[in-house]
């Protein structure tokens, strides 16, 4: 009887190891909601990274054909303070080659190289390469024996040295402050669900002919990703999500980027029909919360800056413009710009206001900076989406500078200035105001500006121009701001004050054309709203955006009732539910 009992016991094992690693993961646990990735590769193993027995400490989806991980799915220990702990040797993946093995990973030695290395890379594939064995899964995430378990092949994919231990490191470094800060001042009452993963090159492959007699077996990706679910246990109004994505290349930047947004790129990358979805429902994407993080992570990644040039570091002002200037020269920001640069005064040149718009939102963001308007043309749009009619490339010229930090939220400089974690608070003769703790960006659910005050998300006025509606030039210490009212003004370097066009980029006129660039929608001291839509002369009433639900002078339409002919030769739409109605701008039945 002992026999037959002691087969069963071998076949058992033998099914349990296969189902650990080809047909589906041992635990669901390190994915939000319990439901892994879709769209990646169906053909690719699942890996539960078991070590010494014990785990399994994370998920790894592995491929086969290309022998790298097309992601390592994660939670982040915020136990973990430190990066020491690293070890000097590898493990590799027994059962990738013989699903009969061992359920946990082995520590990499030439015997098990020359017996796993036909499924999977090894250590010899990244010598001399000059491509490090990157950890998917951060060694600095995990404690004890987990981060020993993060020391495995199939949880490593060839990262340029440079991009790795530089950018990619940057962002880890700042992940781990980040992910630790919000858990600590949430009391640890959440959970974050990481998942980094590769987008495989089919063109490039490691170790290079001319110096491993076993050339090309192990794929280079060409970006790598990550992409973060914040679940609060308690409040879901604090949960939310974001990802960032990189060129794995010497200079290649880093973008951080919505989740439904990365998986599109993802999708695009790897060149397929099929839909990739990161997290259920993009895990509270809805929460508005990507600009704050954007903040929190670009103020970390400057500070890894100045604290490595040390000494030799300029002002806080001079860096985040220098900062400023190389975002804008990388070709991620603006495909077409023009720099003058003169006793570190900065210019930049867009083709279009557009293209300022996008490039500035990034600038605030990223750099904390401000670039003011100093000169604009007076260009007309054919559609948004669309360059404006001239293609000039110096449609736009502003002046790049540090955004104001002692300002209220409306632009008025403040005499004192207190911000923490619940308010920002600005006195000015003795009036205390609100003003914010984040960058004033264009918020499209409201068709206005916003920022966060502490916790509370308030109106605001943006650092945007030094020119009036007219072209004349605003003093440079009073740009053009609501500073307490509900249009937008300055005052004038050739005495008294005068309107300027609010930075409402998207206005559009009753007659379906778009505002003039220096024109967008605005009363301009008489009663109702309007702006030119051309360089003759002609203007009509407006709306402050070429959404469905924008009507004339700053109304809205009723939520069922989007702008339409209805039945008439014009555009209108029901405002209230009493029937009143007001022409707009765009239609859409």
């Amino acid at each position: 009887m002992f026999v037959p009992a002691l087969l069963i016991c071998v076949v058992l094992r033998a099914f349990s190891a296969q189902a650990k690693v080809a047909d589906d993961f041992d635990s669901k646990d390190f994915f939000y909601e319990k439901t892994e990735p879709e769209g990646m590769d169906q053909n690719a193993k699942k890996i539960s990274q078991i070590l010494s027995g014990a785990g399994p400490y994370y998920a790894t989806l592995y491929s086969v054909h290309h022998r790298i991980p097309l992601y390592s799915a994660y939670r982040f220990d915020s136990e973990c303070f430190t990066d020491s702990g690293r070890i000097s040797y590898w493990h590799l993946e027994p059962q990738l080659s013989n699903h009969q093995q061992e359920i946990s990973m082995v520590r990499e030695t030439q015997g098990y190289k020359n017996a796993y290395k036909e499924n999977q890379a090894i250590s010899d594939d990244y010598s001399e390469t000059g491509y490090d064995r990157g950890h998917l899964n951060p060694n600095s995430f995990q404690c004890r024996e987990g981060r020993r378990s993060t020391f495995t092949l199939t949880n490593a994919a060839p990262m340029d040295a440079c991009f790795n231990r530089n950018q990619w490191a940057k962002w880890e470094k700042t992940l781990r402050i980040f992910l630790r800060d919000t858990l600590t001042s949430d009391g640890g009452s959440a959970t974050a669900y990481i998942v980094t993963g590769t987008v495989p090159d089919p063109n490039l492959r490691i170790p290079q002919s001319e110096i491993s007699e076993e050339p090309e077996r192990v794929t280079v990706p060409s970006h790598i990703w990550t992409a973060v679910c914040y679940k609060h246990n308690e409040d879901n109004s604090k949960s939310f999500s974001f990802g960032y994505m990189g060129e794995n290349k010497p200079e290649g930047s880093i973008n951080l980027m919505s989740v439904s947004n990365l998986n599109t790129q993802i999708k695009n990358l790897y060149g397929q029909r099929s839909e990739i979805n990161i997290f259920v429902d993009d895990c509270f994407h809805d929460n508005n919360k990507l600009d704050q993080v954007k903040v929190k992570f670009q103020k970390s990644i400057n500070q890894q800056i100045k604290e490595k040039q040390g000494d030799q570091i300029m002002s806080s002002d001079m860096q985040n413009t220098y900062v400023a200037l190389k975002r804008a020269a990388d070709g991620n920001v603006v495909s077409e710009k023009k720099f003058k640069v003169s006793q570190m005064t900065i210019k930049l040149a867009f083709d279009s206001i557009i293209t300022y718009y996008n490039a500035v939102k990034d600038l605030k963001i990223s750099a904390g900076s401000a670039c003011l308007i100093t000169r604009v043309k007076p260009l007309v749009r054919s559609d948004f989406r669309k360059r404006d009619v001239s293609g000039v490339s110096d449609a736009v010229e502003c002046l790049l500078v540090p955004e104001r930090h002692m300002t209220a939220a409306d632009g008025s400089p403040c005499s004192s200035f207190s911000d923490s974690r619940y308010s920002c608070r600005c006195t000015i003769d003795g009036e205390i105001k609100s003003c914010c703790s984040t960058p004033c960006l264009y918020q499209d659910n409201v068709n206005s500006y916003r920022c966060y005050s502490g916790q509370t998300q308030i109106e605001c006025s943006p650092q945007y121009s030094l020119v009036t509606y007219k072209g004349e030039q605003c003093l440079d210490d009073h740009p053009c701001a609501t500073y307490g009212e509900d249009y937008y003004w300055c005052n004038k370097i050739s005495g008294g004050w005068d309107y300027c066009s609010p930075p409402l980029w998207r206005s559009k006129a009753i007659n379906g054309k778009y505002c003039r660039s220096d024109h967008a929608c605005a009363k301009y001291g008489s009663g109702h709203m309007w702006c030119y839509t051309d360089d003759e002369g002609s203007y009509a009433d407006c709306c402050t955006s070429d959404d469905c639900y924008s009507a004339v002078n700053g109304k809205t339409c009723r939520s069922n009732h989007k702008c339409g002919y209805h039945g008439e030769d014009y555009l209108w739409c029901y405002t209230d539910y009493e029937d009143n109605w007001h022409y707009c701008c765009k239609s859409c039945w």
